[in-house]
């Protein structure tokens, strides 16, 4: 038995928690065995915090962060990202996430809800998600399911760059991270696609061992993933509308893409220039796309480029304020206090508290 065979027997196997979720599934219709069940896991549903919420104290927030789901795991622990397998029969709840999410259905099918619209996936089916979109997923049998959750904060400085050109996942990312009204995702279908498989199956596998290179060449593999996609089916993607059904405008997207590209020096009258646009209208076009106007725009971009710094480096402040496109660090300092409400080291501080308290 090869490696791959013996991760998907490994994958296929029970745990606890599944084997709770799925005797409670099964007693739906058979109210009294379904309250003396209840009555026997309860201190296990306390203990666990198991999402059966026939119980009054179980709640669950709708928004999630890393910390609330992992933890322990590698992507609270320097990690950009980090590979989860959803647990069968865990009842549907409607929730999003601060992280981007990739759902790939490994074996069998999924209901998938995002937002207004029914979405099944089945097997090979890649579903990208962003952040702050509600979704719920429905796997009453034994379908695998793995998601792959990735930095919100940390996927401009450490994927985009590879994947950077005019192409729907680019785009996608553009309207995720800067869009004021974002599509709310892509669904790559890909069938019995070994390649794809056994890529996932890979970083799967560096999650278990976890090891000190774990993370490095998972920081890789996901932009190649990324790369194979959108060769092999670039052209075949399907993308979900925007959260108030607006059609993706793909030129105005690249107006953000290219300002993302050259924030450090970019002025509102290059961008004009570049794309045969009227200043008047250049503006215009960049406060309906992006909800603000071009110099806030430009100060996003830099702080959410500092703040990766800040947190994933020992860069000094004088550096940083130069790598981001600040002549100088008072003015980053100045800047950087308008956006956050504290200096840059203030805020380094506060994160290196709460990175350890983990």
């Amino acid at each position: 038995m090869d490696n791959i065979e013996q991760l998907l027997q490994m994958l296929q196997e029970y745990t606890d928690k599944e084997k709770i979720y799925k005797q409670y599934y099964e007693l739906q219709d058979d109210p009294d065995a379904k309250k003396a069940y209840l009555a026997e896991i309860e201190p296990i549903v306390r203990e666990k915090h198991l999402l059966i919420f026939d119980f009054p104290f179980i709640t669950h927030p709708e928004l999630l962060t890393e910390a609330d789901l992992y933890s322990h795991l590698s992507i609270t622990k320097g990690s950009n990202i980090n590979i989860v397998r959803h647990l069968r029969y865990t009842p549907v709840f409607w929730h999003s996430h601060t992280f981007f999410t990739v759902l790939y259905v490994l074996t069998g099918k999924c209901g998938h809800k995002v937002g207004e619209l029914d979405l099944p996936m089945e097997q090979g089916d890649i579903f990208f998600l962003p952040p702050y979109v509600k979704q719920t997923i429905e796997v009453f049998d034994d379908s695998l399911i793995l998601n792959i959750h990735i930095r919100r904060d940390t996927f401009g400085d450490y994927f985009f760059n590879v994947i950077r050109s005019n192409n729907v996942i680019s785009n996608f990312f553009i309207s995720s991270l800067y869009s004021h009204e974002p599509i709310q995702g892509l669904l790559f279908q890909t069938g019995n696609d070994l390649e794809i498989r056994n890529l996932f199956l890979d970083m799967y596998q560096e999650i278990l061992l976890d090891d000190v290179y774990s993370w490095r060449l998972l920081d890789q593999m996901v932009p190649i993933l990324f790369v194979k996609l959108l060769r092999e089916y670039a052209e075949k993607v399907r993308l979900v509308g925007t959260h108030k059904n607006r059609k993706l405008n793909e030129q105005h997207l690249q107006l953000l893409g290219f300002i993302y590209d050259n924030y450090k020096s970019i002025t509102l009258e290059q961008v004009a220039e570049h794309f045969h646009y009227s200043i008047p209208h250049c503006s215009a076009l960049i406060q309906k796309e992006a909800g603000m106007g071009f110099a806030a725009f430009v100060r996003q971009i830099r702080m959410n480029h500092a703040t990766t710094l800040l947190r994933n480096t020992h860069a000094p402040i004088s550096e940083i304020s130069y790598t981001v496109g600040y002549e100088t660090p008072e003015s980053f300092i100045r800047a950087f206090k308008k956006s956050y409400g504290m200096s840059p080291s203030q805020y380094r501080k506060q994160k290196d508290t709460s990175s350890a308290s983990l």
